[in-house]
C-alpha cells in the first residue's frame, strides 16, 4: 500500500511507488521514500527542507477523514504537482495522521502544499487568495 503520513508540524513523508510529474503530466522523479513540504517555505519545493522548523510551522487542527474506499489495487500513484497549487494525488494510497489514523483511502485527492488550507492536509483552494508560488 502506498502510504503518506501526516507527520505533526512537519512534512508528508511517502513511502510506497510515487511518481512526481509537473502540472503538464511531464515525469519528474520516481520516489519510494521521500519527504514532501507541506509548509510552502521549502527552498526545494515539493521536498521537504526543514524550512517547517525554522518558520514554526503549526497545524494544530485535528483533520477529519476526507473518504475512506476500501478499493484498493497495486500501482504508482501519480503526484501531480499543480502549478502554484496543491499535489494532485492519482493512483491507490492512503493518507494518515499520527492521532486521527486513515484520512484518506482511495485513488484521487488533493494535499495542501502552500501551508494555509483550513482543511489540513487536504487542499481547500487557499493557495489562490494568497498567491502561492511554487
Amino acid at each position: 500500500m502506498n502510504r503518506i503520513l501526516v507527520t505533526e508540524n512537519g512534512p508528508l513523508e511517502c513511502s510506497g511507488a510515487f511518481e512526481l510529474t509537473n502540472a503538464e503530466g511531464v515525469s519528474l522523479a520516481h520516489e519510494t521514500q521521500t519527504c514532501l513540504c507541506r509548509c510552502g517555505r521549502s527552498g526545494n519545493k515539493p521536498y521537504c527542507d526543514g524550512s517547517h522548523e525554522r518558520t514554526s510551522f503549526a497545524d494544530a487542527s485535528l483533520p477529519q477523514p476526507a473518504g475512506v474506499s476500501d478499493d484498493q489495487t497495486g500501482g504508482t500513484v501519480q503526484v501531480r504537482l499543480r502549478k502554484n497549487g496543491p499535489l494532485k494525488l492519482e493512483g491507490p494510497c492512503e493518507v494518515v495522521h499520527p492521532s486521527a489514523g486513515v484520512l484518506f483511502r482511495g485513488t484521487e485527492t488533493a494535499l495542501c502544499r502552500c501551508g494555509h488550507s483550513h482543511k489540513k492536509p487536504f487542499c481547500d483552494g487557499t493557495h489562490r487568495q494568497i498567491d502561492f508560488v511554487a
